[in-house]
C-alpha cells in the first residue's frame, strides 16, 4: 500500500492525520466505497486528496460549489499538484483541451460541476478517463432528503456504471440518518460504509440570548470576548449596518456581501485574515474555504433557516480547539418572520413562469436553444421586468433548479482567459501581415506560454502596457480575433450565472413536478421545525440536542450552552464588565464552567 504518511508530509507538510482522516483514506485505498461525515473543518479534502495522489490516478471531484473548486484548484497547484476544474462558463474548446489533459494523464484531480455530467461531451470522454477514484463533495445534495437536493447529482450513479472497480468517496459536513443512507444508496454503494467523524465539539459553547436589543447583546459580546469573530446576517443592508455599529465603538468590523466588487471582497477577507479586522458582519456565504483556525466567536443576528446551516456556520469558530463561542440572539418574533420566509420560498407556476421568460427576453435565448449555454444572472434586471421582488425572483429560479431545468452559480470571480484555436501556420501567416492584429497575437505568444495546449490566464492591463495601447483597445482586437475564430476570448466575469440545462422552452408551457415540489417543501418543513424547536422550545442541553439531530448522542450534558448553566449555581459571565479573557482549555475541554446572561445587562 502507498505510504501516505509521506505523501501527507511531502505535499502539504503535516506529521499527523485528524480524527478518522486515515481511517477513510485507508477504506479508499482499500477499494471501499465510503461516506464520510466530517463536521465543518474536519479537514474533508485531504481524505480524497492524499488517496489519490498516492494512487497516482486521476480524482474526478463532483462539487457543486464553483468558489470552492476554484479554491482547491488553486491551492493544489501552488503545492505542486496538477488539477483543474470544468465550471459554466467555459468555452467549449477549453473544455475539450481539460478533458484532453485528464485522458492523456496529465491530471491529478478534475474538478467538474454535477451539471456538467450531463453533457454529451463529458459523456463521450469519460470512459477514458484514468479514473482512480471518485470523490462527490456536498454529498447531501443527491438525496432528495437532504437540504439543497440537486437533479443533476443523480446522474453521478451513470459514472458508476462506466467505471465500476473505481471507488467512491462521498463527503459532507451535516446529514441526518435518513440522508445518509439515502446518500449511499442513490451514489450504489457495493457495501454500506459510514465513517463518522467526532461531531461534538467540547470546546465550542453554543449560547441562545432571548430578548429586545440585539445590537445591544452583539456589542457586549464583541467586547468581552477576544480574537476574532464572524457575524452572520440574512440581508446585505444588515452587514453595512452591523459594521459600521462596530466601528462607531472602537470594534475594527468590515461588511462583506455579494454586491461589493470581487477587489473590495478579498480585501475584507484578506484583513481579517491577517488580524487587522476583528470582525466580518456578512450574509452566509462567508466562511465558506477560509481555513482560518483561530475564530474565537460566530454571531447570528437570527435563526437560520435550518440546523445543518447553523450548525456548518457556528463551526467555523474553535477550529484550533481551544474555547470559542456561537451565540444565537434570538426574538419572539423571528418564529414568525422564519414561517413568512419559509411561506414566500415556494412561488406559483405563474410566477416561475414570468421569471423564466424575463430571463429569456433578457438574454434574447430563442425558443429551442441556449442547452448548456451560460448567461450572467442580474435579479433585480429581472425583478424589474417582472414587477416581483428580487428574492422573489431568487425563489423562482431555485424552484427551476430543483426541477433540473438550469443550474445556478454563485459570484465568482473568473479571470480573463484566452487560448489558440487557428493552426500555427495561419498565426504566424497574422503575425506577419496583419498589422494590427499581429502584434497583439505575438505578444500573447511572449507572454503566455502553450497556448495551443491550453487556455491561459492572461491579464489585459499588462498587455496593453506591452503593446502601449489602452486596455479597451486590447478588449477590443482580443474580441475581433475570438470572432475570427483565432482565438478563444472569455472576458473577466464576477456575476452569479444560470444555465441552462435543456434548451429553452415556451414559458406559457412551462410546468414543474408538483409531487417533487411537494416532496421539497415538505422537506423544508421539517427542518424549519427542527430550527423552531432548538431556538425557543428545547430545554435540554444545547448540544446534545444539536448531535441528536443529525443522530449523534453523548452521554451527558456539554455543561456550558446556556441551559446547562442555566441550571447551575455558577454564573460567570463572559460579557460582564468584570469579564475576563475567553476560558483556557485542555486538551479541548473546558476546565470550568461559564455563563453568559446578555439579555438586560
Amino acid at each position: 500500500m502507498p505510504d501516505i504518511h509521506e505523501t501527507l508530509r511531502t505535499v502539504w507538510g503535516y506529521d499527523a492525520f485528524r480524527p478518522r482522516q486515515e481511517e477513510i483514506v485507508r477504506a479508499v485505498l482499500a477499494g471501499r466505497d465510503t461516506l464520510a461525515l466530517l463536521p465543518t473543518g474536519g479537514g474533508k479534502s485531504l481524505c480524497f486528496q492524499v488517496p489519490a495522489l498516492a494512487m497516482r490516478k486521476l480524482c474526478l471531484v463532483v462539487s457543486p460549489l464553483i468558489a470552492l473548486m476554484k479554491d482547491q484548484t488553486e491551492r493544489l497547484r501552488k503545492l505542486g499538484v496538477r488539477a483543474a476544474s470544468i465550471t459554466s462558463g467555459m468555452d467549449q474548446h477549453e473544455v475539450e483541451n481539460t478533458l484532453n489533459s485528464a485522458g492523456l494523464g496529465k491530471l491529478d484531480f478534475l474538478y467538474v460541476s454535477p451539471e456538467r455530467l450531463l453533457t454529451s461531451i463529458f459523456q463521450a470522454r469519460l470512459p477514458g478517463l484514468p479514473l482512480g477514484l471518485i470523490a462527490v463533495d456536498e454529498a447531501h445534495c443527491i438525496s432528495q432528503w437532504g437540504y439543497d437536493f440537486r437533479p443533476p447529482y443523480l446522474k453521478i450513479a451513470e459514472v458508476r456504471e462506466k467505471h465500476p472497480d473505481v471507488p467512491v468517496l462521498a463527503l459532507t459536513a451535516s446529514a441526518t440518518a435518513m440522508v445518509a443512507d439515502d446518500i449511499m444508496l442513490r451514489l450504489g454503494f457495493k457495501a454500506p460504509h459510514l465513517v463518522r467523524g467526532p461531531f461534538q465539539r467540547p470546546e465550542l459553547a453554543l449560547w441562545i440570548s432571548r430578548g429586545e436589543d440585539r445590537t445591544g447583546r452583539l456589542l457586549r459580546i464583541a467586547r468581552h470576548t477576544q480574537g476574532s469573530g464572524i457575524i452572520y446576517l440574512r440581508q446585505r443592508k444588515g452587514t453595512v449596518r452591523i459594521a459600521g455599529l462596530l466601528k462607531q465603538h472602537g470594534i475594527s468590523a468590515a461588511a462583506y456581501h455579494a454586491g461589493l466588487s470581487p477587489e473590495e471582497r478579498d480585501a475584507v477577507q484578506q484583513q481579517w485574515m491577517r488580524g487587522e479586522i476583528r470582525f466580518v458582519a456578512a450574509t452566509n456565504a462567508f466562511g465558506m474555504g477560509i481555513d482560518k483556525a483561530d475564530v474565537r466567536t460566530v454571531v447570528h443576528m437570527e435563526p437560520p433557516p435550518d440546523l445543518e446551516s447553523y450548525y456548518q456556520e457556528a463551526g467555523r469558530a474553535g477550529r484550533d480547539g481551544t474555547a470559542a463561542f456561537a451565540f444565537l440572539l434570538a426574538h419572539e418574533s423571528d418564529e414568525v418572520a422564519l414561517r413568512d420566509r419559509f411561506a414566500a420560498s415556494f412561488p406559483t407556476l405563474a410566477e416561475v413562469r414570468r421569471v423564466y421568460q424575463a430571463f429569456a427576453d433578457q438574454h434574447r435565448i430563442a425558443l429551442g436553444s441556449g442547452e448548456f449555454e451560460t448567461y450572467d444572472l442580474d435579479l433585480r434586471t429581472i425583478a424589474d421586468r417582472t414587477a416581483l421582488s428580487p428574492a422573489t425572483v431568487n425563489h423562482c429560479l431555485k424552484a427551476l433548479e430543483l426541477d433540473g431545468g438550469i443550474a445556478l452559480s454563485e459570484a465568482v470571480r473568473t479571470p480573463s482567459r484566452v487560448g489558440i484555436r487557428a493552426t500555427s501556420a495561419d498565426v504566424y501567416d497574422i503575425r506577419v501581415r496583419d498589422k494590427r492584429l499581429g502584434p497583439v497575437l505575438e505578444a500573447l505568444q511572449r507572454m503566455y506560454g502553450g497556448l495551443f495546449e491550453e487556455p491561459a490566464i492572461i491579464d489585459e492591463e499588462r498587455i496593453s502596457r506591452h503593446l502601449n495601447l489602452s486596455v479597451n483597445q486590447v478588449i477590443g482586437l482580443l474580441r475581433d480575433l475570438h470572432r475570427r475564430e483565432v482565438v478563444f476570448y472569455r472576458p473577466r466575469n464576477d456575476k452569479p450565472t444560470v444555465t441552462l440545462l435543456v434548451a429553452r422552452r415556451d414559458a406559457s408551457k412551462l410546468t414543474l413536478d408538483k409531487e417533487a415540489l411537494e416532496l421539497r417543501k415538505e422537506r423544508a418543513r421539517q427542518r424549519l421545525e427542527a430550527m423552531i424547536h432548538f431556538t425557543f422550545g428545547a430545554d435540554q442541553c444545547r448540544e446534545r440536542t444539536l448531535l441528536g439531530y443529525f443522530g449523534e448522542y453523548t452521554s451527558g450534558p456539554c455543561g456550558h450552552c446556556d441551559v446547562c448553566t442555566s441550571r447551575t449555581d455558577h454564573h460567570k459571565s463572559v460579557v460582564a464588565e468584570s469579564s475576563p479573557a475567553p476560558l483556557p482549555t485542555s486538551n479541548g475541554i473546558l476546565e470550568h464552567r461559564w455563563a453568559t446572561d446578555i439579555n438586560d445587562r
